[in-house]
């Protein structure tokens, strides 16, 4: 998932060193996965342990971008139809922003 500079900030300032969370890798910071998840998923209780606080992305999800197809809904996640037409569009605009934002 990559961040925003933003994402990294508030994150950051929860007191997670930026090295615990983040990696850098082909122009951008993205989360780090641990075990084949995400830093901040409580294996244990199955949440997020930032979920108030977590990045833009994960808001938007599962609406993602995908270089052939455009936005869409990302086929491999479990919750795929538990947005609407109406709110797929809303995270497709919010996704834009946060595009504009990585570039």
């Amino acid at each position: 998932m990559e961040l925003t500079h933003r994402d990294i900030d508030r994150i950051a300032k929860l007191g997670f060193p930026v090295e615990y969370f983040a990696e850098y890798s082909d122009g951008f910071y993205r989360l780090k996965n641990v075990d084949g998840h995400c830093v901040f998923l409580d294996v244990e209780r199955g949440r997020c342990k930032i979920y108030r606080y977590r990045p833009l992305g994960c808001r938007i999800y599962p609406v993602i971008y995908d270089f052939r197809d455009g936005f869409k809904k990302d086929d491999f996640c479990p919750a795929i139809n538990t947005i609407d037409d109406r709110e797929f569009k809303s995270r497709v605009n919010a996704l834009k922003w946060v595009l504009r934002q990585l570039l």
